[in-house]
């Protein structure tokens, strides 16, 4: 092989090297990601409603003067006065828990009673137990209850009331 013939690659290679080299520079350059020169400075755009912000604001100031300005309204309040008193807390007193009514008594050899509760009316034998009430005794004129720990004595109504 003649001499020539091995010189014509690897300058050919260099040569498209060479050219591939420069327009990826020139790409660059022209993009303004790199340069060679000197550097870009780049100045930020005005906002375009900065100015009519800056008007309103003005307005408002002068028409809401000395106002308090309420972050979840439009425009400004009135400061409000507040006077403060001491407050008085009295304890709360819970309502006593309601009590059945008693209807009728059958006082004979077993002696019954009818009582009102809920809506309901319940015959009721002594020992018995109706809803959350045990019957703990049968008089002539009172039904004495146990509810819990506490004793309910439950009076009959003299006639006519």
């Amino acid at each position: 092989m003649s001499r020539g013939a091995r010189l014509v690659a690897p300058l050919l290679a260099v040569a498209v090297f060479a050219f591939v080299t420069a327009q990826t520079l020139a790409a660059l350059q022209e993009s303004g990601v790199w340069s060679f020169a000197s550097r870009r400075t780049f100045t930020a755009t005005p906002e375009p409603f900065v100015s009519l912000d800056g008007i309103i604001a003005k307005v408002q100031a002068a028409k809401f003067a000395g106002a308090v300005r309420d972050p979840f309204g439009y425009g400004a309040t009135r400061p409000s006065v507040s006077v403060s008193r001491p407050v008085v807390r009295r304890p709360v007193r819970p309502a006593p828990p309601p009590v059945p009514v008693l209807t009728a008594i059958i006082y004979d050899a077993d002696p019954r009673a009818i009582i009102h509760w809920k809506g309901r009316d319940y015959a009721v034998h002594r020992n018995e137990l109706f809803d959350e009430f045990v019957v703990v005794s049968i008089g002539r004129d009172q039904v004495v209850l146990r509810r819990g720990s506490e004793n309910i004595v439950l009076r009959r109504q003299p006639q006519g009331e």
